[in-house]
């Protein structure tokens, strides 16, 4: 695979890659390319962090690159999910999570062995060096950054925080310069992160990421695209970070290991005005999970013949101007959407019929029921 081709696969179905010429200069020297992206442990597994984020770990494993995901329970406490108590995120981490993680893996034909996975106990305990790494980055982000950072936890700016706020943002910083990734991965509500974790870079001296040659260098950072939730906006809403699907907002998403009745159920329900292209999910589903951020691919919908039949689509602008016209429906749009993603997601249901699997995902529902 040359240099272009493995640009391709890292940056696809992308919002931003900072920065290409980064990126390109890093293949073209032979470097290995590593990998990591983290996750909080807060709920069940739906398709931005099943399908979007293990997508794109397909894609750059495809491409040589050295993928890590980080289970970040560390992260979970300080941002107080699953209640805030050590015991529920780590029984969720090992008995639920993971294994989420790794069926919507099997999804895109990626087997466990394929990707490393670590805890945050895993990666700090008796790691001096990461907990130098974390007070070196805090002396080069000043507190008032530190403070617009705090999004990245899903938290606003200038509302009361308590101090183990302010620990999240350079400890996720950390975390890329201990486990030596050249390339960090997210959606873009991580961004502020990555762009501190770029800035503070060539200023470390203590764990800093270099080059083949011994050079030092910043990360690269992936943001991949974000998907929206079935519920459309809410009025005053309109921007992309209060559209995305939330797992606190069950029938906003599809969650990885639902039933072909619960998916076609959650579709049927979905925000789609007919015409309508802006803020409508489905479209967003299609060009995201479907096309993978292309313009060609291949969407079959299937219609009685009496509604003009079977369509199959191979160019996500052809459908988009077909929707808009009112060529499209739709229900049209839906059950075809259904049908992709009941077929997509068999690897993730069949995992889930594993004893210890299935233990856990009824263990999870359960837990979360008591909340």
């Amino acid at each position: 695979m040359d240099t272009k081709e493995k640009i391709a696969l890292i940056s696809r179905n992308c919002q931003e890659v900072l920065t290409e010429v980064d990126l390109k200069n890093l293949v073209e020297a032979g470097t290995e390319l590593k990998h990591y992206i983290g996750f909080e442990i807060s709920g069940m597994v739906h398709l931005g962090t099943g399908l979007i984020s293990m997508g794109k770990i397909a894609d750059f494993i495809k491409a040589g690159v050295k993928c890590r995901i980080l289970l970040a329970d560390f992260h979970s406490y300080l941002n107080n999910k699953l209640g805030g108590n050590w015991e529920n995120i780590r029984w969720a981490t090992e008995n639920y999570f993971k294994a989420g993680l790794i069926a919507s893996l099997r999804c895109f034909g990626i087997n466990e062995d394929q990707v490393e996975f670590i805890t945050g106990r895993d990666l700090y305990e008796n790691n001096l060096v990461h907990w130098e790494t974390f007070m070196e980055v805090g002396k080069y982000v000043t507190l008032s950054r530190n403070l617009r950072s705090i999004s990245i936890m899903g938290k606003q700016q200038g509302t009361d925080v308590d101090m183990s706020t302010l620990f999240y943002p350079p400890l996720q910083v950390a975390d890329i310069f201990t486990l030596g990734a050249n390339i960090v991965h997210a959606g873009m509500d991580q961004r502020k992160a990555h762009v501190i974790a770029k800035d503070v870079a060539k200023k470390l001296k203590i764990n800093p990421l270099k080059n083949k040659k011994g050079e030092v260098i910043s990360p690269i950072a992936i943001h991949h695209n974000l998907i929206a939730g079935l519920t459309g906006p809410s009025k005053g809403e309109n921007n992309e970070e209060t559209l995305k699907m939330s797992k606190s907002k069950p029938d906003s998403a599809v969650f990885i290991h639902d039933t072909p009745d619960e998916i076609r159920e959650k579709i049927k329900k979905a925000y789609a005005p007919p015409k309508e292209i802006e803020f409508n999910p489905l479209i967003n589903w299609v060009e995201t999970l479907v096309f993978w951020g292309e313009k060609t691919g291949n969407f079959k919908i299937s219609r009685p013949e009496k509604f003009g039949g079977d369509i199959v689509y191979t160019n996500i602008d052809k459908l988009i101007a077909d929707y808009k016209s009112g060529e499209l429906f739709p229900l049209d749009l839906k059950n075809g959407l259904a049908d992709w993603l009941i077929g997509k997601l068999a690897p993730a249901r069949e995992y889930f019929e594993r004893p210890e699997a299935k233990k856990g995902l009824e263990g999870m529902k359960k837990f979360l029921a008591k909340k």
